[in-house]
């Protein structure tokens, strides 16, 4: 009997659930994140989409943090049965991190790439103008619709770096800062976008110890020294499994996202660094 009530119970919370997402209609809500899917038709045809995450405390932000995730990089969000958005990267470091950059100054935008590249985000277009482009579309139309914003930053992690460091060539005066994760800088300079010093700030995250060969410290490290661009540097972290360029490493900051990710909406919020080191 005990069993059966324990079922009850849950049949009865995943049917307020799910009426609670068909009232939200296209807003998930998960503690205080209030999230929408929001698309716009790109000149292509295609279409180009996002989520839209602000605090559900009735604020205001004037920050927009566009956030780009790694390889694959196709996030094509939805909304599950219980009225929470869900994508095909959750397990991506941006993207099961994103709760922890919103606040009431702060609103995101997670991207999916264009409808029209259905499992791979390719590096030849992430640094197109053409990618640059797409985004600022949504970038525009979210901007219309939370008039109360007024900067944009974005950030990327691992191969989503390409997009950054495309964004900063093809459009830096349209960024407050832009900011790299974990990134595939070799990646990124093969595709012609060399992370030179351009009209917007750029920063560099990254832990020391990345598993990862396309992404290892000392590259970071490099390329910093070599731009003077600020780096931060991640130490420690806990609970690492699966390959080495994989999510939930040191390449992801497993056991460590809270505390980048709360650095990082610090740097956004302020517009300074307050440490080049996490531990």
């Amino acid at each position: 009997m005990v069993g059966c009530s324990v079922v009850v119970r849950f049949i009865a919370l995943c049917m307020q659930s799910a009426l609670l997402g068909l009232l939200l209609g296209p807003f998930a809500q998960a503690s205080d994140l209030v999230e929408e899917i929001v698309t716009v038709k790109t000149p292509s045809g295609h279409q180009q989409a996002g989520v839209l995450g602000i605090s559900g405390s009735g604020s205001r932000p004037t920050k927009l943090l566009v956030i780009v995730s790694g390889h694959p990089g196709v996030t094509r969000p939805f909304v599950n049965a219980i009225g929470r958005i869900q994508t095909k990267q959750d397990g991506n470091f941006l993207v099961r991190s994103r709760k922890y950059l919103v606040s009431e100054t702060i609103a995101t935008l997670l991207l999916d790439c264009r409808s029209d590249f259905e499992t791979l985000c390719t590096d030849e277009y992430q640094a197109s103008v053409g990618r640059t482009e797409d985004i600022q579309l949504l970038v525009d139309q979210v901007r219309q619709r939370v008039s109360s914003l007024s900067e944009v930053w974005v950030i990327s992690t691992s191969r989503g770096v390409i997009t950054t460091a495309g964004i900063a060539k093809h459009a830096p005066d349209r960024y407050r800062g832009v900011i790299h994760t974990a990134g595939t800088y070799g990646k990124a300079i093969d595709q012609g976008v060399r992370f030179e010093r351009t009209s917007v700030s750029q920063y560099f995250v990254h832990h020391k110890d990345d598993p990862c060969a396309m992404t290892l410290h000392e590259h970071a490290v490099a390329l910093t020294s070599k731009n003077r661009y600020p780096l931060v540097t991640v130490f420690g972290g806990s609970g690492f499994r699966g390959q080495p360029c994989q999510a939930f490493t040191q390449h992801g900051f497993t056991g460590q996202e809270e505390k980048v990710a709360r650095a990082i909406r610090g740097l956004v919020e302020t517009g300074r660094l307050e440490s080049t080191t996490i531990e």
